[in-house]
């Protein structure tokens, strides 16, 4: 992750104005080390499978305050060779990264934890600093916005989460194909099949649905409307571990899953009702979209770049969350975006009016909300949330 992106999903962390199972905020860095090492083994053993964040510079009330004047700041080398003294089980230590950054004019210091499959981290001796001891033998994880208390050990079902996971164990078939979609060369296709070379039980099957139905508002971004409809299931041997409805666009140049449909405003009054579509990167929608993709293939390139220009991809369901909270809090920002467009859309070829006033709304909808989170980024990056 560049240093843009870490900002970016730093500054959305602290818009969400909580803690989580993956982040923590601290108003200074720590003054006892064994609140350090503490919070540091908690986050390296997180049950979110993921990169874990201790954020100083953050007020209780989740004010950006920075760091001048802390006394207790420590620089990346100083933490490395902090936990390098410790003794771990197995000599194994969580692997960290100290980055800075400025948000809001003031400097912030962000401690990366590496997710690692190397759990549960834990001391093999007491490691005692002023009354608070980090306890050997004691496994400490974070569930939710929680650490295990520094005094007790993680309740036995995180403690055997955090040992299967150590040993592949943890995840489920359909997590283990997720993550296989990335390397696309270790799938073969036979037919309109796909298996993974590695473990052919992991398959991927293309149904086409003769019921096509009739073309969403994307279709009519393509230079051929027509459209198809079918099915992907993603299997491991035999079993349907997911079913999602893929399209052909373009007249069969470009096939992909269909993206989500998202809502803004009132749900139960269509003309209150700001409905789009979208995708979320990193999830398995979006994966397999990728995936679906031939990138030798100029006519599909071409039509995936007509569909992006009336959807959304976020960059993480917590974007998606606060961007549709303030959307639903200044709706007359939709307003003011959809009637910029000029566009009369008669060109539409739709079978009824009725049809085409749809579609035309949607393809308004879909346009006006990418320049409004094109800005919502810009403000964030410029460390002012709209």
């Amino acid at each position: 992750m560049d240093r843009e992106d870490l900002k970016t999903g730093i500054q959305l962390l602290i818009a969400s104005k909580r803690e989580g199972d993956y982040w923590d905020f601290k108003e200074e860095h720590h003054s006892n080390k064994a609140d350090l090492l503490h919070d540091i083994i908690c986050m390296a053993n997180n049950r979110a499978d993921r990169d874990g964040y201790i954020i100083f510079g953050i007020s209780n009330d989740f004010e950006v305050m920075g760091l001048e004047g802390d006394l207790n700041r420590r620089n990346q080398q100083n933490i490395i060779d902090f936990l390098r003294a410790k003794k771990f089980s197995g000599g194994i230590r969580p692997i960290i990264e100290l980055k800075s950054l400025y948000i809001h004019g003031k400097e912030l210091d962000v401690l990366i934890v590496k997710n690692s499959t190397d759990t549960p981290y834990y001391l093999t001796v007491d490691f005692p600093e002023r009354g608070r001891t980090v306890r050997a033998n004691h496994i400490y994880t974070r569930v939710g916005d929680t650490n295990t208390p520094i005094n007790e050990s993680a309740d036995i079902n995180h403690v055997e989460y955090l040992w299967k996971k150590r040993f592949l164990l943890n995840r489920p078939p359909l997590e283990q194909i997720h993550k296989r979609l990335d390397n696309k060369e270790e799938w073969k296709s036979e037919g309109d099949t796909y298996y993974n070379v590695y473990n052919p039980e992991f398959t991927l099957q293309l149904r086409d649905d003769e019921d096509f139905g009739r073309p969403e508002f994307y279709s009519y971004l393509m230079m051929n409307e027509s459209t198809s409809y079918g099915s992907l299931i993603v299997s491991c041997f035999g079993t349907t571990l997911y079913n999602q409805q893929f399209v052909v666009l373009d007249g069969g140049r470009y096939l992909t899953v269909i993206p989500k449909w998202g809502f803004i405003g009132n749900q139960f009054r269509w003309e209150e009702t700001y409905a789009y579509k979208y995708f979320i990167k990193g999830n398995l929608d979006y994966s397999l979209h990728l995936f679906l993709l031939s990138e030798d293939n100029h006519e599909a390139l071409w039509a995936r770049d007509h569909l992006y220009s009336g959807i959304i991809i976020y960059n993480s369901e917590l974007e998606r969350e606060l961007f549709e909270e303030f959307l639903n809090q200044n709706e007359e920002l939709i307003i003011e975006a959809m009637e910029k467009d000029k566009d009369s859309y008669n060109w539409l070829k739709c079978s009824e009016d009725l049809e085409k006033q749809d579609v035309a709304r949607k393809i308004k909808t879909g346009m006006a909300l990418k320049g409004l989170l094109k800005e919502f980024r810009s403000h964030l990056r410029q460390e002012t949330l709209m």
